[in-house]
Formats: C-alpha cells, sequence, structure tokens
C-alpha cells in the first residue's frame, strides 16, 4: 500500500514548492498556508497554486482508489482540467476532491480492455477561516498502461 501522505510531503518539484499538507486521505482533503512567494496582487495564493493544489488533490484520489494499478504500472496523468474561481482567498485554503461514484469498475475495466482509461475527479476549494467555497475544478485524470 502507498503511503500517500508521504508521498505527497516529500515530493519534490512543483509540490514541494507549493508545499500542500495532506489532512486526510479518504476522504481527500489538503491544506493549503502559501507564503508570499506564492501570493497575488491580492495577498493570498495566486490562481495557479489554487490550480496546482486541485491537481494534487485529484492525484491523491486517483492513488487512494487505483493506487494498486500505479504500483503494478499503470502512469498516472492529468489528461485536462477545468476551474472556475468564485471568492477571494486570503489565509489557508482547503481542498477536498472526490471520484464520482460508480466510476472505479469502468475505470478498471477500460484499462484493461484499452490498456487506457480517463476519468473524472472533482475538487472543492474554501476558506479554512470560514468554510466559504473558493473555487470548483474538475481534474480529467488519466491512467496509461506501459
Amino acid at each position: 500500500m502507498i503511503d500517500i501522505a508521504a508521498l505527497i510531503h516529500d515530493a519534490g518539484g512543483f509540490v514541494k514548492v507549493l508545499g500542500p499538507r495532506v489532512l486526510s486521505t479518504e476522504p481527500a482533503l489538503l491544506r493549503l498556508d502559501a507564503g508570499p512567494d506564492l501570493h497575488n496582487h491580492m495577498g493570498g495564493p495566486h490562481a495557479a497554486a489554487i490550480f496546482g493544489l486541485g491537481e494534487t488533490a485529484a492525484f491523491v484520489v486517483l492513488l487512494q482508489v487505483f493506487g494498486d494499478l500505479v504500483q503494478a504500472g499503470a502512469v498516472p496523468l492529468v489528461k485536462d482540467a477545468q476551474i472556475a474561481y468564485s471568492a477571494i482567498v486570503t489565509g489557508p485554503l482547503l481542498a477536498a476532491a472526490q471520484l464520482a461514484v460508480g466510476e472505479e469498475d469502468g475505470v478498471r475495466a477500460s484499462l484493461e480492455d484499452r490498456g487506457r482509461a480517463t476519468f473524472p475527479v472533482e475538487v472543492r476549494f474554501r476558506r479554512e477561516q470560514d468554510d466559504v467555497e473558493t473555487a470548483v475544478a474538475t481534474y480529467r485524470m488519466a491512467l496509461l498502461q506501459r
């Protein structure tokens, strides 16, 4: 079994720069306390940082549900994404992600039959201090057999 929180917390590259904390993997809940290097002109996390938090949350869902397939060699990717921002963020931000009910069996069958599968992960963002929703995104994730 994959230690998802450790994988994210010890990641390099952009995830390290972003610095998300995994609060829970089931359900997926991540926290971002973006420092000034990740702020925008409004004093909160830049839209790119918010987007990156959501992508990381979607990846947590992918690993939680399909980690066995990744460990067996399937390659996880983000296929595309759509995000709608609705409120300004200042302070810590939470991202809750989930796979649609009933998707798992279809993804597993598609990977087996076609060598690839795509599936949506919905992410809802909210300010930690007042629980106001600040954005909603859908990340279409992919698994590919090597």
